[in-house]
């Protein structure tokens, strides 16, 4: 596309005024569409909005719409373009293919981001709390447990930032393990003593 037919740049702040202007389903879709248009036309590298991140917003419109099948679609197609999208791209992918019922879909994801051994503790939080929304609370407990040793780990080792991450999965975790009726570890002991100041 010549430069003067350029779409106009999105930043962050204008996705969510989109998202929260779209309230009806015809609206998002139209959303998505532009989303899509300005994924496809080029970006500059230093734009705010990657072509990833306004195909996921794009995607979120769709699933939004109840075009979820659709939505998958613009996930796939995100998680290979130019971008980072927090806390990693194949998180809304394994949302969305949960969403359709594709749940060997959703798991080869999983798997694949789990060999990784991201240090992200969101993307833990991210995954688990999928499984826990699909009612695979055995799936979302071993997510959880993941992430919170990994964070719990980073913390001992003194990294700051990681403590609250450490803390939402803790939370996380005990929530899903008394809904699975596991007794109590000491990740638990911390979230019962917490409650009770």
């Amino acid at each position: 596309m010549r430069d003067d037919a350029r779409l106009p740049r999105m930043t962050e702040d204008d996705l969510e005024e989109l998202y929260a202007r779209s309230r009806s389903p015809k609206k998002h879709r139209t959303a998505a569409a532009q989303l899509v248009a300005l994924a496809e036309d080029e970006q500059p590298s230093d734009a705010e909005v990657s072509p990833a991140a306004l195909l996921v917003s794009a995607g979120e419109h769709l699933s939004a719409a109840g075009d979820h099948e659709a939505a998958v679609e613009l996930f796939r197609r995100a998680a290979s373009s130019r971008g980072h999208v927090p806390p990693d791209v194949r998180c809304y992918l394994h949302h969305g293919l949960l969403e359709v019922g594709d749940l060997d879909g959703a798991h080869r994801i999983a798997d694949e981001l789990r060999r990784e051994g991201p240090a992200d503790g969101d993307i833990y939080l991210f995954i688990g709390e999928d499984y826990e929304l699909a009612d695979d609370l055995r799936e979302a407990h071993r997510w959880f447990t993941r992430g919170v040793l990994r964070s719990v780990t980073r913390v001992e080792d003194d990294d700051d930032d990681v403590s609250g991450d450490a803390a939402v999965l803790i939370i996380a975790r005990s929530r899903v393990r008394r809904s699975l009726g596991l007794p109590l570890d000491e990740y638990d002991e911390l979230v019962a003593t917490a409650r009770e100041r």
